[in-house]
């Protein structure tokens, strides 16, 4: 398994440098958002690759710059989840003031 290791330690850093690519390629292009769970899932999982490549051949400012790179993906991850979660209340609220309105028939007067 110590033979293996370097080797799976290299093919996740060049997987992690792809899936940082991939992801600027596709928001420049306009294929998906920056706010999308698409593009921080591909950043998040990218720099977490490619901090550990860096760390273990010792290039440690690429590792930490990684580091801060997955600082802010987790942190906009969660503001797009907050977000979603704001937007599921809103339309469970609207809808649910629709069927208990006073004087309306709704779905629960039938």
């Amino acid at each position: 398994m110590n033979d293996a290791l370097p080797t799976l330690i290299a093919v996740g850093g060049w997987t992690g440098a792809a899936e940082l690519l991939l992801a600027y390629a596709l928001v420049s292009r306009g294929r998906i958002a920056g706010d999308s769970l698409r593009y921080q899932a591909l950043n998040i999982t990218g720099s977490v690759l490619l901090m550990v490549n860096c760390a273990y051949t010792g290039a440690w400012p690429s590792a930490l710059a990684n580091v801060f790179y997955l600082g802010v993906g987790l942190w906009m991850l969660a503001t797009v989840k907050r977000a979603y979660l704001s937007q599921l209340a809103r339309r469970h609220r609207d809808r649910l003031g629709v069927l208990l309105r006073p004087g309306q028939r709704g779905a629960l007067a039938r």
